[in-house]
């Protein structure tokens, strides 16, 4: 019985590392092949809702230490997105609701969007 609760605590501290840490995707449109795609990355800070007038859900897990990448495809697309604020906010992330950016993402791309100084940026990554 010991056996087991150690393997089991074992198996749960790394599935919790694993959330911690990122890692995980998503992909706007399946049928679009990934040489043909740009990437997003999305911070645990930031909810992107839209994308191009359709709902979806980008935001990397609570705890992560990295963003949440997501495979758009290439184009001029606009995003919608809140950000999410918990704890005491040291970082200093603003309480937006329904911001968006209009942005021609170029095929291979990179881009991220993250908070400077107060003000949510999109960057080239």
């Amino acid at each position: 019985m010991k056996k087991f609760l150690f393997v089991l605590c074992v198996v749960g501290l790394l599935v919790f590392a694993g959330c911690a840490t990122g890692g995980s995707a998503f992909v706007f449109d399946p049928s679009i092949p990934e040489d043909q795609m740009s990437f997003l990355w999305v911070p645990n800070y930031i909810n992107v809702k839209q994308f191009d007038g359709r709902t979806v859900s980008w935001i990397a897990p609570p705890l992560s230490l990295t963003p949440v990448r997501v495979g758009v495809p290439s184009g001029e697309f606009t995003l919608i997105f809140d950000t999410v604020i918990s704890g005491d906010n040291n970082a200093r992330v603003p309480d937006l609701k329904d911001q968006s950016f209009i942005h021609y993402f170029e095929t291979g791309r990179g881009y991220q969007l993250i908070n400077q100084n107060g003000v949510i940026v999109l960057i080239n990554r």
